[in-house]
């Protein structure tokens, strides 16, 4: 049994996670039951609890070298620990997502309560294809969508730049082993790091967005400067007109979509107007995805805003930084003055 510091092991029992002895897959119907049953609802046994323990206990087992790294998905972990185990005990429900409910409960024991790393037990990334860490490692270049890969991969040839793409959602998984192969690099994790994101221009890309900043500081890489390629000004108004799309008013995204508009609001983008309409004095908004905009454009915009950042020292980025924080600054005073002249 490993030794753990009085602190992390309050953490563990606080969320019930205990030491067993026996592998507890292996466990008979009426052990899982006696063992698991506290605070248990719709099944006879709680399944957050078990599914934390068998985690934790693969974790344990790595670590003290009783077995070799996993090197599996998570998805194979479930279907050879996970689902037998609830089946055994008549918790298996086949109409619930009890497989995205064991990946939410790792993501919960790896950044919520900070217990573990997915590397701890050697979960395999299914994602690993679609990342690249570059000479200039700090530069990074992540698309929402798989389908933008070989846009990816002719930057990084071009600019020997770091790459992620993300098959629509960001893996806490894949940021973990991204930023491990940043860190081999030998890179100052200290260091201003700025990401080009290339991402639908809507809720849900700046919900991603957030999402990729939130995993970085997660892992220790907190100095960040992110631009934008996708926006309104990198089309006409005639273009996004045909390409824009009405984003849907679901009550559980009120409070986003409301966040966003600030959001886009205070950038002053040019076309602006085209994608927030008023209707019966409420906002209507409207987003456009990325393949609105030509690979030729995203490229020639990328290659301009590119220049400085490659090759030259930390002063001197800071000087760009804060010419281009002037910048977006003055346009938002300007804009300031017009809506008082109204």
């Amino acid at each position: 049994m490993q030794k753990y510091k009085r602190n992390f092991k309050r953490k563990l029992r606080k969320i019930g996670i205990r030491h067993f002895d026996v592998l507890i897959h292996d466990q008979s119907k009426e052990w899982l039951i006696k063992n698991f049953s506290y605070r248990a609802d719709e099944y006879p046994v709680n399944v957050t609890m078990l599914m934390r323990n068998i985690v934790w206990q693969m974790r344990e087992r790595v670590i003290n070298g009783s077995k070799a790294p996993f090197k599996e998905l998570i998805r194979t972990f479930w279907y050879m620990y996970i689902k037998p185990t609830l089946s055994r005990c008549n918790s298996l429900n086949e109409d619930v997502n009890q497989y995205g409910y064991l990946s939410d409960t790792i993501v919960d024991m790896v950044k919520k309560y900070n217990l573990m790393r997915y590397s701890d037990i050697g979960f395999r990334d299914e994602s690993k294809a679609h990342r690249r860490v570059g000479k200039n490692a700090n530069i990074i270049i992540f698309a929402e969508k798989t389908s933008e890969w070989d846009l990816l991969m002719d930057l990084t040839n071009k600019y020997n730049v770091s790459i992620i793409a993300f098959g629509k959602q960001p893996s806490l998984m894949s940021m973990e082993y991204f930023v491990d192969e940043i860190k081999k690099t030998g890179l100052d994790l200290r260091k201003t790091f700025y990401l080009f994101n290339i991402v639908d221009f809507d809720t849900s890309g700046w919900i991603l967005k957030n999402s990729v900043v939130e995993d970085l500081n997660f892992y220790g890489i907190n100095n960040i400067y992110m631009t934008d390629l996708i926006t309104p000004d990198m089309l006409k108004p005639r273009e996004l007109n045909l390409s824009k799309y009405t984003i849907p008013v679901k009550e559980d995204m009120k409070v986003k979509n409301k966040n966003w508009v600030k959001k886009v609001k205070k950038r002053n983008f040019r076309n602006e107007k085209y994608l927030i309409t008023k209707e019966k004095r409420k906002d209507k908004l409207y987003g456009f995805e990325v393949t609105a905009v030509s690979t030729k454009r995203i490229t020639e915009k990328l290659e301009e805003m590119m220049a400085p950042v490659i090759g030259m020292d930390e002063d001197f980025l800071r000087i760009y930084e804060m010419r281009n924080l002037n910048d977006v600054l003055d346009k938002f005073l300007l804009w300031t003055m017009k809506r008082r002249r109204r």
